[in-house]
Parts: structure tokens; C-alpha cells; sequence
């Protein structure tokens, strides 16, 4: 314990800034649970839709509905494939200077939005800002984390996704019984808030990478960035740096960056296909479906006082991203995800089946609700916070910023299918499935189970170098726990990767 102690005392300076840098992560969050709750208040509702000419009442059909809340995914999508050239332009911290700037005009475009154009316009430019948050922030933390506590420091990525998540209810239900445009314009606004206090820390006190600026050849402004990061201890520094420039010689092994690598089948290639995937089931799951319609979802099966039933989803379901920063580290990746995954499937499942009753309920729609809440805690113990841990591991070696831009474009891809056929899966004008999607979602996690077992290696314990080199040999996903490198001097490794290959081979070339 003492050590343990010892250790944080001496990278407080690096804990706090990548703490601090994982604020960027409330526009993600704030945007999911906002907008849900706009999409149920009467002044938007007669401002963007129409009148039911049933009921009498104003409703966004299917249509609109599916394209006013997915077109932001489609900018994230954009911001994400796009993240690695402006990441290698002008850096992880330039990176986020841009999506700031761009996250105030879209919150422009949409507060001032007199029609649904110019509010889809404003839309798909935050969606641009959220998806080069989504990639830079994981990968500065990444970068800039001390070793010991780069886990549990990605995923705080996640944890402050759930804040912005609360926040974003908390906001929706203080201005949803406004009489005027402030119910909806005014949550709007608020995401102001945000790019401001991330702004005012990078000119403060945040440093750029330092890998980054050695990758750029800058040796001067790395050693600057690294002081900030962990003090003036003239010795560590200079280990540092010498280990930045070992990691840098290694993984390029004198061949450049290529998009041609991580789209042909071999290390690269399996790094991006683990990436793709991982990212893909984690939306599989239906979580957006609870982040992007829940307040909806909760209206149309008859909860009553549904801001307060989606405000308590995501209060309970907080704590269990703080349980799994420890047990990802403890138990490692692999049990978390399949643990998670498998109660997931359960809960999604049991919630479709409650959709299959005809007589509706008083308990059955208590059951419903259990289910969301017991679907959102175990997403938050796995699906939700170690996706990002693992494709921020996986994604070494010299196509380090392409794999992270591949993943997350990913996930940005999956999370607009999900928001774009929910409605014409869940409401009464389209297919009317109701609560019975979760069969759908529920079977997906099955699948997501099935795969993690066979083909997702552990990377808890390892270093982003020993991941590299394990993905070079070829190693099989069963064995990269339990696989022991052989004593190679670390000079001859970088200079001839084929000898540790070699040397490895030889122990599980009949697994």
C-alpha cells in the first residue's frame, strides 16, 4: 500500500492532467441524454413536427425522428476517420483546439435553427466535434498515462461520459415545463459550458503528447511536455525520452505508416479487424437506444415521470464504472467483457419477452424498467468503459493513430444504425415492435460472447511495446496471457523483430 501511495505521490502532475483532459468526454455524454430528452417536450415537438390528426397532439414521425437524432452520428463517423490527419498535422492537443471551435458553432447553428434544416446542419457539425473528442481524448490519456494506472485513467473517459449522461437529464428536466423555446434551446446552449473550461486547461497547463512531438521530431518541446507531466526529475525525464525514442525505432522497424497495413490482413491488419469489432458489438448491445431514446422509450411503454426514472438509470449505473477500473486491472479484460456481455444478453432478452405479453401492467412495465437498469449497471462494468481500454492497446505499433481513427469510426458508424433503425423498429408507425427489441440486442450479445471467448487476447499486465511485439509474432488469443518472452536484449529485438519471432514461435507453433 505504501508503495502504491508512493507512486501516485509521484505522478500526481500526470494523474490530474489526463483527469482533467477527460472533461473533453461531458460533450459525448451530455449530447446523448440532452437530446432525448428535448425529442419528448412539447415546444420542440411543435416547433419540428406535426400534429397527429388522431390524437390531436404534436409528434415527430418515425422518419424525422430517426434523421434529427442520428445525423449527428453521421458527423461523428466523419470526425473520427478523420481524426488521424489532424492529429498528425497538428497534434492530440491541437486536435481538441479544433473540436471546440467546433462544438460552439454547431451549438450555434441548432440554438438559432428556425427550421429542422439548420438544426440538422448544427447537429452534424457537433457530430464532427464529439468524434474527434472521442478519439483524441483516449489517446492523450493513453500517450500521457503513467503506466501503472493507464487502465483505470482510459477509463475515466467513460466515468466522465456518465456525468455529462446525469448532467444532461438533470438540465432537460429543470426546462422541460417552460412555456417558450428555453425548454429545449436552453439545454441546448449549455454545451457552451464545456469547450470553454477544456480550452482555458490546454492553454494553462496541459501539455501535447510527448510521444507525439518525438514522433514530429521535436525533442526540446517533448522534454517540456514531459516536465509538466512529471515534475523536474532530471533522471526520469531523460528515461522517458529514451524510452519514447526505443518504442518509436521499434514499432516503424524502418517502414512508414501505411492505411494499406491495417486494411491487408497480418499484425496490423488483426489489430484493426479486433478494433472494428469490438467497437461494433459494444453498439450492438443497444446501448444507444437507452442514451439516445430512453425518455421516449419510457413515455411510449407508460412510465410515469420518465425524466426522473432516466435520471436514476444513470445515477445508479455510475458507481460500477469506478468497480470496473479496479476489476479490469485485478481480473483482467477478457472475464469482464464476457461476464458483462453475458448479462446483457440476459436482461435484453427477459425485456423482450416482457414486450411479448398483450394484457399491459402495472409490474410488467416496473419489470421492463429493472431490466434497463440492470442492462445499464453491467454496461458500465464492461461493454461500456473496456472497449475503449482495449482499442486504446491495441491500437500499437506505427499505424498507432490510423487504428484508433479506424476503431472509433467504428463505433461512430454502429452507433448511427443503431439511432437511425430504433424508431422504425420501436414505433407504432413502423414496425411496432416496442419493448420486444430486445430480442434483437440480446442476440447480438450472444454473438459478442462467443466471439470475445475464441478471439479477443487478454492485454491487462503488458505493455503497449509487448503487445506490439505479440501482435507481430502472430501470437494466438489464447495465449497472450499466459505467454513468457523470451530473454532477448531489447537492442536486438528492435533491430531484427524476427529473432523474438523466432524464439517464440518455437513455444506455441502446435497450439
Amino acid at each position: 500500500m505504501a508503495s502504491v501511495i508512493s507512486y501516485l505521490k509521484s505522478e500526481w502532475r500526470a494523474i490530474l492532467i489526463c483527469c482533467f483532459i477527460c472533461i473533453g468526454a461531458f460533450q459525448f455524454g451530455y449530447d446523448s441524454s440532452y437530446f432525448s430528452g428535448i425529442l419528448a417536450m412539447p415546444e420542440f415537438l411543435m416547433d419540428y413536427g406535426s400534429k397527429d390528426p388522431a390524437t390531436g397532439e404534436y409528434m415527430l414521425s418515425a422518419g424525422k425522428q430517426s434523421l434529427v437524432t442520428s445525423i449527428i452520428n453521421a458527423g461523428e463517423f466523419v470526425g473520427a476517420v478523420s481524426s488521424y490527419y489532424i492529429g498528425s498535422k497538428i497534434g492530440r492537443k491541437g486536435g481538441l483546439y479544433v473540436s471546440s471551435v467546433c462544438v460552439v458553432a454547431g451549438v450555434i447553428f441548432q440554438v438559432s435553427a428556425p427550421h429542422e434544416g439548420l438544426l440538422i446542419a448544427g447537429r452534424l457539425v457537433l457530430g464532427f466535434a464529439v468524434g474527434l473528442i472521442s478519439c483524441f481524448i483516449p489517446l492523450y490519456v493513453a500517450d500521457c498515462a503513467p503506466a501503472r494506472v493507464r487502465g483505470a485513467l482510459v477509463s475515466m473517459y467513460q466515468y466522465v461520459i456518465g456525468l455529462g449522461l446525469i448532467l444532461g437529464v438533470i438540465i432537460d428536466n429543470s426546462t422541460k415545463d417552460h412555456t417558450n423555446t428555453g425548454a429545449y434551446r436552453i439545454p441546448m446552449a449549455v454545451q457552451l459550458i464545456f469547450p470553454m473550461i477544456l480550452v482555458s486547461g490546454l492553454l494553462l497547463f496541459a501539455p501535447e503528447s510527448p510521444r507525439w512531438l518525438i514522433e514530429k521530431n521535436r525533442p526540446t518541446k517533448a522534454e517540456q511536455s514531459l516536465r509538466r507531466l512529471h515534475g523536474n526529475d532530471a533522471e526520469k525525464i531523460q528515461q522517458e525520452m529514451e524510452m519514447i525514442h526505443q518504442t518509436i525505432e521499434t514499432y516503424n522497424d524502418g517502414r512508414e505508416s501505411s492505411w494499406k497495413d491495417v486494411f491487408t490482413w497480418g499484425p496490423e491488419g488483426r489489430k484493426a479487424y479486433l478494433g472494428f469489432a469490438l467497437q461494433a458489438f459494444q453498439q450492438a448491445s443497444g446501448i444507444n437506444f437507452i442514451t439516445g431514446y430512453g425518455i421516449v422509450f419510457f413515455i411510449q411503454i407508460g412510465i410515469d415521470n420518465p425524466f426522473i426514472i432516466q435520471l436514476g438509470l444513470y445515477l445508479v449505473a455510475m458507481p460500477a464504472i469506478w468497480i470496473s477500473q479496479y476489476s479490469i486491472e485485478r481480473f483482467g479484460r477478457r472475464p469482464i467483457i464476457l461476464i458483462s456481455g453475458g448479462l446483457m444478453a440476459a436482461t435484453s432478452i427477459i425485456m423482450g419477452a416482457c414486450g411479448l405479453t398483450k394484457e399491459k401492467s402495472y409490474a410488467l412495465d416496473q419489470a421492463i424498467v429493472a431490466m434497463v437498469y440492470i442492462f445499464l449497471v453491467v454496461f458500465n462494468l464492461g461493454w461500456g468503459p473496456t472497449v475503449w481500454v482495449l482499442t486504446s492497446e491495441i491500437s500499437t505499433g506505427k499505424n498507432r493513430g490510423k487504428l484508433m481513427s479506424f476503431s472509433t469510426g467504428t463505433n461512430w458508424l454502429f452507433t448511427w444504425l443503431v439511432s437511425f433503425t430504433f424508431p422504425y423498429l420501436f414505433n407504432a408507425d413502423a414496425a411496432d415492435l416496442g419493448a420486444k427489441v430486445g430480442f434483437i440486442y440480446g442476440s447480438l450479445m450472444v454473438a459478442a460472447c462467443v466471439w470475445t471467448y475464441f478471439l479477443l487476447p487478454e492485454t491487462a499486465g503488458r505493455s503497449l511495446e509487448e503487445l506490439h511485439l505479440m501482435f507481430e509474432m502472430g501470437l494466438p488469443a489464447r495465449r497472450f496471457k499466459s505467454y513468457v518472452f523470451p530473454e532477448i536484449p531489447m537492442d536486438m529485438a528492435k533491430k531484427d523483430l524476427t529473432v523474438v519471432q523466432v524464439e517464440g514461435n518455437s513455444k506455441f507453433e502446435n497450439v
